[in-house]
């Protein structure tokens, strides 16, 4: 090292001596006592986690797992109908902040909308008429309770439930009890009235496949006469021809003097009131 390298860096050391000592004396009497002070420890509070995903479950049962994290929570109807939701409604959006969760829920059963706010999306009834009773079990499915068949014509029997293989499997379905194109709100209880496999349909219910078994036909077949007569007991309206035609219980009667017919008509063998 030459004379000049020399000379520089003892400049830059006699320097830093320098510093180190102006430092040393800006301190005064407090020096030792910052020196000697321990550090204060430092603690980090972690900030409360959400509960995790409560989409699909029941409200009570995201309130209580919310509860537990100490968040705060919220609740309303996630349709259109802005209603109270209830313990047993199902969560279908949640919003999640670092101090409170905000659940939006529709009724047990219902399908959720696509976004929170809109329509409740319930499915339609299908047309299953001429269908068997297996098939319209099949194609109702989840939307409606229960599927139950019975017979189209009065004086025939059948009855069952949600059986997609019983001895009514084949029949075909005539009528259904909710009209196609109904939405399915709460999924309904659903009657089909059926003929077996080969038979017709009746034009409407409440008719017999034999009108010898409907308590009308019968009624009608011996229901009275309208002209007061039993249909048996041989009468006519000849019998006032014969006998005594002078009496006045059977006297004809012609029109009046100033015209017209008594009551009954005339030439009436009967008097007003009919016949005895």
């Amino acid at each position: 090292m030459n004379r000049g390298e020399k000379g520089l860096f003892g400049g830059i050391a006699v320097l830093a001596v320098v510093l180190l000592l102006l430092l040393l004396g800006s301190c005064g009497d407090n020096c030792d006592d910052a020196a000697s002070t321990p550090t204060a420890p430092v603690t980090i509070t972690a900030t409360p986690s959400p509960a995790g995903s409560q989409v699909g479950k029941s409200v009570d049962s995201a309130l209580e797992r919310v509860g537990q994290t100490g968040l705060s929570v919220a609740v309303h109807d996630a349709s259109d109908r802005d209603e109270n939701p209830g313990g047993d409604w199902t969560v279908c959006f949640e919003k999640a902040t670092l101090s409170k969760v905000d659940f939006a829920a529709v009724p047990d059963g219902a399908p959720c909308p696509k976004k929170d706010g809109q329509r409740i999306p319930w499915p339609k009834m299908p047309n299953v008429k001429g269908s068997t009773y297996a098939d319209a079990v099949e194609k109702l499915g989840d939307a409606v309770g229960a599927v139950a068949i019975e017979a189209a014509y009065e004086d025939e029997a059948a009855y069952d439930t949600n059986n997609e293989s019983g001895e009514y499997a084949s029949w075909k379905v005539c009528f259904q009890s909710v009209k196609a194109g109904t939405r399915l709100a709460q999924e309904p209880d659903v009657v089909v009235h059926a003929v077996e496999k080969d038979e017709a349909c009746p034009l409407s219910k409440g008719l017999y496949k034999n009108p010898e078994n409907d308590p009308d036909y019968l009624d009608r077949q011996y229901a009275e006469p309208d002209d007061g007569t039993s249909a048996d007991d041989g009468s006519s309206a000849d019998d006032g021809s014969s006998g005594d035609s002078g009496s006045s219980s059977e006297k004809d009667y012609s029109p009046g003097d100033k015209g017209g017919c008594p009551p009954g008509g005339c030439y009436n063998p009967c008097p007003p009131g009919g016949c005895r």
